[in-house]
């Protein structure tokens, strides 16, 4: 035995020194994963997230924020070995970029779909992922792991993946029957009821939690590195499925979806007796025996044709009877509720299955939160879902362009009923432009223009609400994306306004899409890797969500990170609490998109920024109840400041956000001649902005500004030894221009033109701290010691960030 273990020591030995002469370093030995303490795991503690024995927030960054070596089978050792030395140094560069950033963790996308084996530095993707993932957890950063439903094809072949040979023929046939012969998993309707489709993902995401990272030791179900699980992103199955998506299904899997409603049926009611009775009559032909009931109503009209299962001679006979389509209005509503109810039990047993499947897998999947699905915030079935998991997780884009008002309102008129109309009249109000193309006088100002969110009422919103109202008590709150489109003249708020909104309802991961391109692979041979060109919405496709090479909104994304993480800013004291009972949960308006909630959702948005708000579904109960105070709807453009705490104010009618706390001072809007701080002891003042010339929108005139003095040690300013500056408004690109209808024309190029700020900032706690100026890559452009607590920031330099410490 003896002489076993030192042959297999030597050969360890052996391997280490050929992995090294081949720059490849040796495999980690497997760690134990028991001997990691359970601090180190992100876990769910009084409804926030917790490590390390304190509470933590997240800012996240969406994106590929890791090197590719590429390699090709026809590379020579050499070459293999040059290529993973590169990609080793640009998951360095972007890692060091991102956290200079203020980002402290990364919502994931690469790596997962297809898990492979391999040699650590043979440069494959494995490869490339998991060693980010090793220097990642060396800084401290966590990952979100997104979308594992994301995990290939069903084929023909897998009919065995479930031992069931009475059917195995015709599932098989149904998935050839699709274009190309197979059918996607990721957002597969029929996965949640179909058994081979739901063993198919459970297996492949099975495969993705215990995947060995072979830089580390540990599979990553394991690692404390992970600390959210994401079973799957913007599955949106109920609004798909109440859409009538499912009858685009082969016949097998709609059949397969019938027989289960009419097993609901029957389990429910017992007979069609009862079941008239529920629902006051049943269609010519209808009945429980031999599950011969059309699964209908639909948010829309549908063809009977296929609401009935034509497998089923009993059914197919009673199709004659009927009409050839059917919509909401031929049933009662009661008959509505229990299609709704059928399917909310049939997604939740359908998550409930999967997260017992990967929860058990390790400790990192045991102990951290889990979601089931991401988005759809102004949806009640879509909430439902989210307050069953671990945590909720919820999105929302706006806009920096937007139509003329009489143009987005032309549709209110034509919605169904009084909260529709409502609501469409709110997304026209939200979505509408605001401010005029300054120096280009004409026929733009009738058709489209900027929107200056600061403006209007406060709301990360262009229609309902996707962020502000889906806070469930006791539970995390994840914004699992976000971002403001280019073009946005006054973009520079928008980050400001999420750590605001983030502070006030207490967020706890907050994720930013997107970061990066195929160009930083070259990161690490250019002397300045970030003066490229912005990414600016031409086309159909949202190019404009993108800030990798958008210098004044990283600058604002910065202090915001920082704002956020630190916990600086106190929450709303006393949310409101808004709760819907069974009857919201089942009402057939909320069919519709837009439809949930009732009148009383009409209060969420405005009320989150002045009291803070909670929701909870509640199907034990009949109707709804809001506790504690609202803005109503109908006072949603008058109520003024909005002011949730002492260090949070919305002056919309005045066009800014003012936050001051012992932490910072931060301002964005249009200020007066001086802006003052009193609870951070800051005073702004001489501000001057220089548009350069040839820009697209001067802003000079405007004195449009993003601002804000920070700690970044995480103590208030009076005793924090590191600290930061914010001073910006905005950039276009060189040659940005807009067509004949006002919408982007030309993106434009290199160089971009930044409006330059400058302003005297004073504050007690400036005293005898070092500033440095640094500009967008990082270069020194001058230094000092800030004497008498005044610092001059000179309009003339390309400051991107003053860097203050003592």
């Amino acid at each position: 035995m003896k002489t076993a273990m030192f042959l297999t020591a030597m050969l360890c030995v052996v391997c280490a020194i050929v992995s090294a002469a081949h720059g490849r370093p040796a495999q980690v030995p497997a760690v134990n994963p028991a001997e990691i303490p359970a601090e180190r795991y992100i876990t769910v503690r009084d409804g926030h997230l917790f490590a390390d024995g304190k509470r933590q927030r997240f800012w996240g960054v969406i994106g590929k924020v890791h090197g590719s070596a590429n390699v090709t089978p026809e590379d020579s050792a050499a070459d293999r070995a040059a290529k993973v030395e590169k990609a080793r140094k640009t998951t360095v560069a972007l890692l060091d970029r991102i956290q200079m950033l203020g980002f402290n963790s990364v919502r994931l996308w690469a790596g997962f779909n297809e898990p492979t084996d391999y040699t650590p530095g043979d440069g494959s993707p494995a490869d490339d992922v998991d060693h980010f993932l090793k220097l990642a957890a060396e800084r401290g950063m966590r990952i979100w792991l997104a979308g594992m439903n994301d995990v290939g094809v069903a084929t023909p072949a897998d009919a065995g993946v479930v031992d069931e040979p009475a059917t195995a023929a015709e599932w098989a046939a149904a998935i050839a029957s699709v274009e190309g012969g197979k059918m996607g998993i990721r957002n597969n309707l029929a996965r949640i009821w179909d058994p081979r489709i739901e063993a198919l993902g459970i297996r492949r995401m099975t495969a993705v939690a215990t995947h060995l990272n072979r830089h580390t030791g540990l599979r990553w179900c394991d690692d404390p590195i992970f600390g959210v699980w994401e079973l799957s992103n913007e599955e949106w199955w109920m609004r798909r499925m109440l859409g009538g998506e499912w009858q685009k299904l082969p016949p097998f899997f709609r059949n397969q979806l019938i027989s289960r409603w009419n097993a609901h049926l029957t389990k429910k009611y017992l007979d069609d007796a009862a079941l008239t009775a529920a629902w006051g009559k049943l269609l010519p032909g209808e009945t429980l025996r031999g599950g011969a009931v059309l699964f209908a109503p639909m948010a829309g009209k549908s063809l009977s044709s296929t609401l009935i299962n034509d497998a089923n001679p009993l059914a197919k006979a009673a199709l004659q009877g009927l009409a050839q389509e059917y919509d909401r209005s031929d049933f009662s509503p009661a008959r509505a509720a229990d299609v709704i109810e059928f399917l909310l039990d049939l997604q939740l047993t359908h998550k409930l299955k999967e997260a017992a499947a990967i929860k058990p897998l390790g400790r990192s999947t045991t102990l951290s939160p889990m979601i089931f699905d991401t988005g759809i915030g102004y949806e009640i079935h879509s909430q439902y879902l989210h307050q069953h998991a671990d945590a909720v997780a919820h999105c929302a884009y706006v806009n920096g362009r937007g139509p003329a008002f009489a143009d987005a309102a032309k549709s209110v008129a034509e919605q169904p009923n009084e909260q529709q109309r409502l609501r469409v009249l709110q997304e026209a109000e939200r979505v509408s432009a605001n401010s005029l193309d300054v120096g280009n006088p004409g026929p733009i100002e009738t058709t489209t223009g900027w929107i200056n969110w600061l403006r209007k009422p406060p709301g990360i919103s262009q229609g309902v609400p996707w962020l502000e109202q889906g806070k469930v008590p006791g539970k995390p709150f994840l914004c699992y994306e976000t971002q403001i489109q280019q073009p946005a003249k006054y973009r520079t708020d928008y980050p400001l306004r999420i750590a605001a909104l983030a502070s006030i309802q207490d967020w706890d991961w907050v994720c930013w899409h997107y970061f990066g391109d195929g160009a930083l692979d070259t990161i690490t041979t250019e002397p300045r890797p970030w003066d490229r060109t912005m990414d600016i919405t031409t086309g159909w496709h949202p190019q404009g969500y993108h800030f990798t090479y958008d210098e004044v909104q990283s600058a604002a994304m910065r202090a915001a990170a920082h704002l956020f993480r630190s916990g600086g800013l106190l929450p709303a004291p006393t949310p409101t609490t808004f709760v819907f009972g069974r009857k919201a949960l089942l009402d057939v308006d909320s069919m519709d998109y837009g439809g949930s909630f009732g009148m009383a959702g009409l209060d969420m948005l405005q009320t989150a920024y002045q009291y803070g708000s909670r929701l909870v579904i509640d199907p034990t109960r009949a109707d709804d109840e809001v506790r504690g105070p609202v803005v109503s709807f109908a006072d949603r453009n008058t109520h003024n400041p909005y002011a949730p705490t002492p260090e949070i104010i919305f002056d919309w009618k005045k066009g800014h956000l003012k936050i001051d706390s012992p932490f910072a001072a931060a301002f964005t809007g249009t200020p007066g001649q001086i802006a003052e701080f009193p609870a951070s002891a800051v005073r702004l003042s001489d501000l001057t902005i220089t548009d350069p010339p040839g820009t697209a929108e001067p802003v000079a005139a405007e004195r449009f500004v993003a601002f804000s003095l920070y700690s970044t040690d995480g103590n208030p300013l009076c005793t924090a030894r590191t600290a930061s500056l914010l001073l910006v408004s905005t950039s276009f690109n060189s040659g940005f221009a807009l067509d004949e209808k006002g919408w982007p024309k030309n993106g434009g190029s290199t160089p971009v033109l930044v409006s330059r700020v400058g302003a005297t900032i004073q504050s007690p706690a400036l005293t005898g701290m070092r500033y440095q100026f640094l500009d967008w890559n990082l270069m020194p452009l001058g230094d000092g010691v800030v004497s008498d607590g005044t610092l001059r920031i000179p309009a003339e330099l390309p400051v991107f960030l003053v860097n203050l410490s003592r």
